[in-house]
């Protein structure tokens, strides 16, 4: 019996497991990361002789590694109302509990057609409008007369915390050279806003009817900036329309979407207003979205740079140098 399997047996009668269809056999897969910024394995469990899983259950990858189950676990709590609303779809949370220096989540599997690259080149418009219709009915958590301080902690602070964690003259050169271009900005009054941050395969599902439904909430939060899911999600779409998967592809299929008379910057100056935000500000906003998006990278790998310090900075420069979005996030800094 695997370690999973033992936990929802503890817990059965605590998560109330029959109502999602599990009797007393089930069967389990586990499905180990991929990346090196992975930080757990995944379960899908089905309800014996079921084609579709009931439930997913996530485990950190390292001991004591806990911050980013417990974010989705409080995210999924506050969210389920808001966006069923909208016809969207996200998990539901089961339980959350202590396992040894594990914290172990349970929540609702989702289900759907998956929003792959091939199932958005087919159809680019519908996927424009779904994921658009999903990006605005992500509630907003502050208005702008109260998000003084949003410049510092969503921008500053993780720059910052990936600057020290890569301590090198290039990634330190970049953030000063992104401050700089962002300097308008810093003075802009900004709601803060739920948000998803990794809105792309394999996160993405269509219900029958074309709802959207997002996985994976473990880099979500409660006051993120406008417009930083929609960047990310129509990157995405951009990618996949064009077929684009090596690096120097992607950033051709950025300038598409983004670039002058770019397709995705209709859609985004919509989304912008209907958030009440200046869309003038909207090419800065792109480049907040690259570097911010890169920054999670100080949290997903720190914990590997503590385990191996002789290595470790090593390890988050090579890891940066592959990354997708550390790529984009140069080229519109060097393209301003």
């Amino acid at each position: 019996m695997s370690f999973v399997d033992q936990f929802l047996r503890d817990h059965y009668d605590e998560f109330a497991l029959d109502r999602y269809g599990l009797g007393k056999r089930w069967e389990t897969l586990l499905l180990t990361p991929r990346f090196a910024t992975s930080r757990h394995v995944v379960a899908l469990v089905f309800p014996s002789r079921e084609r579709e899983p009931a439930l997913v259950v996530k485990v950190p990858r390292q001991p004591g590694d806990n911050s980013g189950v417990r974010r989705e676990a409080a995210m999924l709590d506050q969210l389920s109302a808001a966006v069923d609303s909208s016809g969207g779809g996200v998990p539901r949370l089961v339980g959350i509990r202590d396992a040894g220096p594990f914290t172990v989540l349970v929540e609702t599997a989702l289900t759907g057609r998956p929003l792959d690259p091939r199932t958005v080149a087919a159809d680019l418009p519908s996927a424009v409008a779904t994921g658009s219709e999903f990006v605005a009915s992500l509630p907003c958590t502050h208005a702008a007369t109260d998000n003084a301080d949003w410049y510092q902690r969503a921008v500053a602070a993780p720059l910052a915390a990936l600057e020290d964690l890569a301590g090198d003259a290039p990634t330190r050169e970049l953030v000063e050279h992104t401050h700089q271009r962002l300097a308008p900005l810093r003075q802009a009054q900004l709601p803060a806003v739920i948000e998803h941050g990794d809105l792309s395969h394999p996160n993405l599902l269509i219900k029958p009817g074309g709802a959207l439904q997002v996985m994976d909430w473990e880099r979500s939060l409660t006051d993120g900036v406008p417009g930083h899911d929609l960047v990310f999600y129509l990157q995405y779409l951009s990618e996949s329309s064009e077929q684009a998967f090596a690096r120097e592809a992607q950033l051709a299929a950025f300038d598409k979407a983004f670039g002058q008379g770019g397709w995705a910057l209709d859609p985004l100056s919509r989304h912008l207003g209907m958030r009440g935000v200046d869309q003038s500000l909207l090419p800065l906003l792109v480049i907040a979205t690259w570097a911010r998006s890169t920054a999670t990278l100080a949290d997903r790998l720190a914990q590997e740079a503590e385990a191996d310090p002789l290595q470790g900075n090593g390890k988050v420069r090579a890891t940066l140098q592959a990354d997708r979005d550390f790529w984009l996030w140069r080229h519109v800094v060097e393209a301003v």
